[in-house]
């Protein structure tokens, strides 16, 4: 049988930063974020969760301009990045995932997307 994980006050917070936030945090952001109400919390405490929590399927980590972002949805994932400033935005979309797998036969776990492109922001700054 397998062994259940106890989660700490700490974990529950880290989770509850993550899932309360529409975009993806960086270790640091949720470090920031989550030393509010722990104050002696350490980054080395958040990187483990944060890998705990991944390990157990309720957080998804993508990479942005070689940094780690952390998101709320496990399992199927599309994000907006920007290629100036590497903001990650997490999108919904409608895309019938369904007539896809039927039509390759694929036994799909999960899938991401990630479209890549030029922020409003950045594109603002050029003009």
């Amino acid at each position: 049988m397998a062994e259940r994980k106890r989660w700490s006050k700490q974990s529950r917070t880290i989770l509850d930063i993550i899932y309360n936030n529409e975009e993806g945090l960086t270790a640091s952001e949720i470090y920031d974020i989550a030393r509010e109400t722990h104050p002696n919390i350490s980054l080395g405490t958040v990187y483990r969760n944060l890998r705990d929590l991944q390990d157990v399927g309720l957080i998804r980590e993508t990479t942005s301009g070689g940094v780690s972002v952390y998101f709320k949805h496990p399992f199927h994932s599309a994000y907006l990045e920007c290629d100036v400033c590497h903001s990650v935005i997490p999108v919904d979309f409608m895309l019938n995932i369904g007539d896809i797998i039927r039509s390759t036969g694929h036994d799909v776990k999960r899938w991401d997307l990630k479209l890549i492109g030029t922020c409003k922001e950045c594109l603002q700054k050029c003009t």
